[in-house]
């Protein structure tokens, strides 16, 4: 028997998700220079991103905006980031409807 090869499940190629962040009324906590951190609603999260997956993010700040490729190194929910890092903005949520996941960002 050969056990040499793996008959499990095969990685699949990672493809670049968008993730835009809004950083002109956020607290400027949420983003240091190793990490960024990236609040979800429910809905916006959805299941499709995991530990590992490269997004492609657009940081809009007053006069500016950058892309960056960062990779998700965890996933935590929004409340153990509050507390960590403080509100995110001044609703913690996005129209209206409340963050829950936060998606730790390294370059």
């Amino acid at each position: 028997m050969d056990f040499t090869h793996n008959f499990g499940a095969q990685p699949q190629p990672v493809q670049l998700q968008m993730v835009y962040q809004d950083t002109r009324d956020s607290s400027p906590h949420w983003r240091q220079d190793i990490r960024v951190f990236h609040p979800l609603t429910e809905q916006q999260f959805g299941n499709r991103f995991r530990v590992g997956d490269r997004v492609r993010m657009r940081l809009t700040y007053p006069n500016s905006k950058m892309y960056i490729t960062p990779t998700i190194v965890n996933i935590v929910p929004y409340y153990t980031a509050q507390q960590i890092l403080g509100s995110y903005n001044m609703g913690d949520a996005f129209k209206g409807v409340p963050f829950t996941r936060v998606l730790v960002l390294e370059p």
